[in-house]
């Protein structure tokens, strides 16, 4: 622990027994390989739904979504040379889906797709002149446009010159950390790697930022825990090492998460709800340890909601720490106050204050203040935490029919050409998880905004909706080829549905992660 460059191949010991599948890990079995097995099932259990989205399963929720097909074989849409335009253009009736509390819950959500309001002003000059309070208070995607529109104002044009940032693919970490501090990242951001002749174009920087993301959260970097909770979410490890390392990838992670916030670039990890409150600067309660460790919830919540006899519960306002084994008080005096029913709510605040404050401080701060440095916290203030979660992540599920209503054909293809009906087919037949690795694949990103595929982008603000480029079918190179960058697919003219099926699949079994420049 302590190092984020080390594998260490633990072993577990003893048999172990995923919770999710019931597959038995051997006692040789690498520890590490356990727990990417077991996570990678919680993620299966999210993203299993069927593909045409009729029911989406979000945890306990269920999703019933409508979709409104745009059925024009030859679609011929417009295009802006940036994304806020078309919210001013545009004037055609937009969805976006919504991610909210369910009615008199403080914890359960669900996904709705909701119809996009119209901008309260004209053009972009008009909308940034309107009010903080009247935009705090309006709907999600009026919120999104002004808080974009006042991003942009800090974006250094990218006729002043790109930042590059080199990196080495055996040490992308590393040699990370020794250059963030150097760049510039309100300005564009070019990733190079060294020795090789791929040029980035916004494709390279979204690897960049899912890899680093993942060898942070990695369980041998010792920064972040598996939330206790029915999402798969990551909370900060308390008991990390505070050395100089660990702070200064702390400080990475911020401006990783601050990137991509700026550049529109949806995360691969999700934060538990006491992180996400940091960083808009709400104060957390007690529904919001739900999704930081689910027995402590149902411990507190137990304690504030019943009636108990002080000698029914033998505990004192202290909390154990394992790294130092020790007692800290959680308030002066706290090891001889006795916990009961007049103090039960105090001593709940202030463990909620320890475990989501205190304990990670150092981490916390180290993150915000580089996180900060991109996005300006007041700026941040303006979302609600399912929000700020909305812009973060985007979707948790991929709508196979905005995807293929947001998509344009180049060369031999169109709509009802053969090779492509049978790619669509191909797709619907695919479970949340395969698609997502697909989408990486043909992206560099595992999920989409809010408003859908019609929000892709390339470098620079520009739309750029997934594109199928036909290209002949050479028994030398008869796979699909992704170039990331234009959110552009290669895609070889095959004879048969057979082979076709046989490629995509194949392209989707290989594990891309850490293969920088896939075109």
């Amino acid at each position: 622990m302590g190092n984020c460059l080390k594998r260490n191949q633990t072993l577990l010991q003893q048999n172990q027994q995923c919770p999710k599948c019931q597959m038995v890990f051997q006692a040789q079995s690498s520890a590490v390989q356990y727990q990417q097995h077991v996570s990678n099932c919680r993620v299966r259990q999210i993203q299993n739904p069927a593909p045409q989205l009729r029911n989406i399963q979000v945890g306990d929720v269920v999703i019933q979504p409508n979709h409104h097909a745009n059925l024009n074989p030859n679609p011929n849409p417009r295009t802006y040379p940036h994304f806020i335009q078309e919210d001013f253009q545009n004037r055609k009736q937009k969805y976006y889906w919504c991610k909210e509390l369910l009615p008199g819950s403080k914890i359960k959500y669900k996904w709705n797709k909701r119809l996009s309001p119209a901008m309260p002003a004209g053009n972009v000059s008009e909308m940034l002149a309107l009010p903080w309070v009247q935009i705090k208070n309006s709907e999600f995607p009026i919120k999104q446009t002004w808080f974009r529109l006042q991003l942009e104002k800090k974006r250094i044009s990218w006729q002043q010159g790109a930042e590059t940032l080199s990196v080495n693919k055996e040490s992308f970490l590393m040699t990370t950390l020794n250059m963030y501090q150097e760049i510039n990242w309100h300005k564009e951001v070019k990733v190079h790697i060294d020795g090789d002749k791929v040029l980035d174009a916004g494709g390279l920087l979204r690897e960049w930022a899912n890899l680093i993301m993942k060898e942070i959260i990695h369980p041998e970097s010792g920064m972040f825990q598996l939330a206790d909770c029915e999402d798969v979410s990551y909370k900060i490890n308390c008991e990390a090492d505070t050395d100089e390392h660990i702070i200064d990838c702390f400080k990475l992670l911020g401006i990783v998460v601050g990137k991509c916030i700026f550049e529109r670039i949806p995360l691969n990890v999700y934060f538990d709800r006491s992180i996400i409150k940091h960083i808009i600067g709400q104060p957390i309660f007690l529904e919001d340890i739900y999704y930081y460790d689910l027995q402590l919830y149902q411990s507190w919540d137990f304690l504030v909601n019943n009636k108990f006899e002080a000698d029914d519960i033998s505990e004192y306002f202290v909390v154990y720490r394992k790294s130092k084994r020790d007692y800290y008080e959680l308030k002066q005096g706290g090891q001889n106050i006795q916990l009961d029913m007049d103090n039960c709510q105090e001593y709940v605040n202030l463990c909620i204050e320890y475990y989501t404050y205190i304990s990670i401080k150092p981490f916390l701060t180290a993150f915000l203040s580089t996180l900060y440095s991109i996005i300006p916290k007041q700026l941040l203030s303006l979302l609600e935490p399912l929000e700020l979660e909305m812009i973060l992540y985007g979707t948790p599920f991929i709508d196979i029919n905005d995807w293929r209503d947001n998509t344009d054909y180049k060369g031999a293809y169109y709509r009802t050409h053969q090779t492509i009906q049978w790619f669509w087919e191909i797709l619907e037949q695919m479970d949340q998880f395969n698609l997502t690795k697909f989408l990486q694949f043909c992206t560099g990103s595992t999920r989409t905004p809010v408003e859908g595929f019609r929000k892709l982008e390339s470098n620079r603000g520009n739309c750029s909706k997934f594109c199928i480029e036909s290209v002949p079918f050479t028994k030398a190179n008869p796979y699909p080829k992704a170039h990331t960058c234009f959110n552009r697919l290669e895609l070889p003219i095959y004879e048969t549905r057979e082979d076709i099926e046989q490629h995509l699949k194949a392209v989707i079994q290989a594990d891309m992660d850490g293969q920088f420049g896939m075109e």
